[in-house]
């Protein structure tokens, strides 16, 4: 039996040599794991979509949880999977410098939670100021990334302009830079031409690459935050692999090259995770991912947009201003005594009761600043709104909404003239979109919906 055993043994150890062998061989002829990026922009402080729509997309809960579909299916790949985010995390009417922060700090909380490995400087976050903002990524642990921004008079740049990582064991190099156009809100900072500042930070990272020049090229992925025309008029011939690009569009156009680049575009409201699959060979892949009711909320993402509604409920309110010329705010009960039709009319409409229905669909929601405006009449001036049990007769979007303060009018026992714009209906215009945005009202069309609150006579 010995005999037979060390044959059986040493044929095994045979077999076992030369696998090992053959092993890295099969591995070096084994194509390398494509890079895929996960990445949205243009959250425009919504954390989470308002709802004022049924079907309405985006929110950090659901983008963290379709990042974490896309590891969890990547499997043994997830290494080859890079999170990064296009810029303008802040934005909406809350101005309130403590409000700007809480939103910006709960944001990069949530994208270090997503483990992103770059988030673009946007000139909505710049509304902080730049060395509020870098202290609050730096907090967070979150790589914030301008290369074409520069704070007068200071030597050191207010933010990384790229950064080196591997996915899957390939080097990646990002970078980022702010269409000048938009530039810094609050001009602290001067922002220069885009593509000699992704060239330069292309060149820098190449001449540290490790392996020098001989060395295997990097990806280098450019996050541009702008339009996608103007990263076309801007970025072309650019020394990168890729480019993203964004801003203020609903729909995200197609996969495209600009020179030697992928050109991808995100959507707005980061209403879609944009996923592009880059192989070291052969054309990228574009999918458009839609963060839609069928995403379940990431827990851990849910339970901090919920922290960060806590804290702004808590936040001191601005001051109240005067109310507009008109006299005091009288409510619709008031005006539809004499306008009868009109009363009928807006009785049948969303308007009517907007805030006491908004409260019900959105109880953690309805009574914060930012979101009470457009569902009251007068909120922010004297003698406006404060509350519904306070003021229940300016709970939703009355007549003085869009026509102004009525207690002059009133107490004049009316008379022709009053809430009235010339040059109807494009003088209204202004007045629907302050609310119905492409954020608040996505697919709004002003006349359709001026056809549905009718209540005058045709002209």
């Amino acid at each position: 039996m010995r005999p037979a055993r060390a044959l059986a043994l040493t044929a095994a150890a045979a077999a076992a040599a030369v696998a090992a062998l053959v092993a890295p061989a099969a591995r070096a002829r084994a194509p390398e794991a494509p890079v895929v990026l996960l990445v949205a922009g243009e959250s425009l402080g919504h954390l989470e979509p308002c709802n004022c729509q049924d079907g309405m997309l985006g929110g950090f809960p659901r983008r963290l949880a379709r990042i974490a579909r896309e590891r969890a299916r990547a499997g043994d790949g997830a290494g080859a999977l890079l999170v990064a985010d296009g810029g303008d995390l802040t934005g909406g009417p809350d101005a309130r410098p403590a409000a700007l922060e809480a939103k910006a700090r709960a944001a990069l909380d949530l994208l270090a939670q997503a483990g992103a490995a770059a988030v673009a400087v946007g000139e909505q976050d710049l509304r902080l100021g730049p060395r509020a903002l870098r202290r609050l990524a730096d907090a967070a642990g979150v790589p914030l990334l301008c290369a074409n921004a520069r704070e007068p008079g200071r030597a050191a740049a207010p933010f990384l302009a790229w950064r080196r990582v591997s996915a899957g064991g390939r080097a990646v190099v990002l970078t980022a830079v702010l269409d000048p156009e938009l530039g810094d809100p609050t001009g602290a900072l001067e922002v220069g031409p885009p593509a000699e500042a992704v060239a330069a930070a292309a060149a820098e990272a190449a001449a540290t690459t490790p392996g020098g020049p001989e060395g295997p090229r990097p990806l280098v992925i450019a996050l541009f935050h702008g339009s996608r025309a103007r990263a076309e008029a801007l970025l072309a011939g650019a020394p990168v692999d890729v480019i993203v690009c964004g801003h203020d569009q609903t729909e995200p156009g197609p996969l495209a090259r600009l020179g030697r680049a992928w050109l991808v575009e995100t959507a707005r409201d980061a209403r879609r995770l944009t996923r592009v699959e880059l192989p070291t060979d052969g054309p990228a892949a574009l999918a458009q991912l839609p963060l839609d009711g069928h995403v379940p909320d990431d827990a851990r993402a849910r339970a901090r947009v919920d922290a960060y509604y806590r804290e702004v409920r808590g936040l001191p309110l601005p001051p109240r201003q005067p109310a507009p010329e008109g006299g005091g705010l009288v409510g619709a009960a008031t005006c539809t005594a004499c306008h009868l039709e009109a009363g009928r009319k807006f009785a049948a409409s969303k308007h009517h009761g907007a805030y006491a229905r908004v409260t019900a669909k959105e109880p953690e929601r309805a009574g914060l600043f930012e979101c009470v405006g457009c569902h009251v009449t007068g909120h922010g001036f004297e003698g406006g709104f404060t509350s519904l049990e306070a003021t229940p007769h300016l709970a939703e979007v009355s007549c003085e909404r869009c026509h102004g303060v009525g207690g002059n009018h009133v107490a004049q026992g009316g008379g022709r003239g009053y809430g009235v714009k010339p040059g109807f209906p494009e003088s209204w215009r202004a007045t629907c979109v302050a609310c119905h945005d492409a954020s608040n009202s996505p697919g709004f069309d002003f006349l359709r919906a001026l056809e549905a609150i009718k209540h005058w006579p045709d002209r």
